[in-house]
């Protein structure tokens, strides 16, 4: 049975925001937070053993020497059961509801529940920019502006939370990560949702794409350097009247991405917040 490494840095209130932030843009899943009763905050994570985990704690460690940072190791199936423990519904927008297999048949009545089995190393839905991205899928489609039969594409798809949202709503397309124990991941959450005819899964990042392939909706949710950098490529990929979605954006990033977009020629974009994250939305992309 393989061995994780369970990080635990407990910090003061002043520094869960700066802690939470640094966390979301340098480990690429969950990881659970708890209240402590003399006030400060328990941030614990499960990664697996190697140079990368250990790197963490040391960079941790001197980022924040105020924080009591210790580590353990734990089972894999030790760390499964836990996250029965904490892992609760999320609820995007007024459409989906992410659930763990073993809350599987409790979505909300009128909800459409998208069931990922959680991992160490990706997103459960519970990241505000997920659910900012889910958010914005339903709104397009209850505007008319996407349909059952469209595709999509999913660039960085992780645990395939948003690729599956498509899907469940009758879309069929594309979803890519540039790890393979994500794509795994989402591999194995695609069957759990019924999804293996709609969804195609692979390793890498535009170019494994056919050259010229367009899509009705394209979806990023990554970090805002790479997408202003793949601001060209992106943009190609919609196709005519199409819809761009892009996430993972901080909100005093959004005006830097915005204007990299424009510049090819899109209008301003409408902008959706979920605390400190903002989502770009495009619409009918000529």
């Amino acid at each position: 049975m393989k061995t994780l490494l369970r990080i635990t840095a407990l910090v003061p209130p002043t520094l869960v925001d700066d802690l939470t932030l640094h966390l979301t843009l340098h480990v690429p899943g969950g990881w659970q937070e708890e209240e402590q009763p003399d006030g400060r905050t328990a941030f614990t994570l499960h990664l697996e053993q190697g140079a990368a985990a250990q790197a963490l704690v040391q960079d941790l460690a001197a980022r924040w020497p105020e924080a009591e940072i210790t580590r353990d190791e734990v089972q894999e199936q030790d760390w499964a059961l836990a996250w029965r423990e904490f892992f609760t519904p999320v609820h995007a927008g007024s459409t989906f509801t992410v659930l763990p297999p073993w809350l599987a048949d409790q979505a909300p009545e009128g909800r459409i529940p998208i069931v990922i089995e959680p991992k160490q190393a990706f997103g459960t839905g519970h990241h505000g920019t997920t659910a900012l991205c889910l958010g914005a899928l339903a709104g397009l489609r209850e505007r008319g502006l996407l349909h059952a039969g469209d595709d999509f594409l999913d660039l960085g798809t992780g645990s395939g939370i948003l690729a599956l949202g498509c899907c469940l709503l009758g879309m069929h397309g594309v979803g890519l990560d540039i790890d393979p124990l994500a794509v795994e991941n989402a591999v194995e959450n695609r069957a759990i949702n019924g999804a293996d005819d709609r969804l195609h899964l692979a390793v890498g990042s535009l170019d494994a794409l056919a050259p010229g392939r367009t899509f009705r909706l394209v979806l990023a949710n990554i970090l805002a350097g790479p997408l202003k950098t793949m601001a060209p490529e992106l943009r190609a990929r919609v196709a005519p009247g199409g819809c761009l979605v892009l996430s993972g954006i901080l909100t005093e990033q959004a005006d830097a991405v915005a204007e990299a977009y424009m510049a090819l020629g899109l209008p301003a974009p409408r902008r959706e917040h979920s605390a400190e994250w903002t989502a770009l939305v495009w619409e009918r992309v000529d």
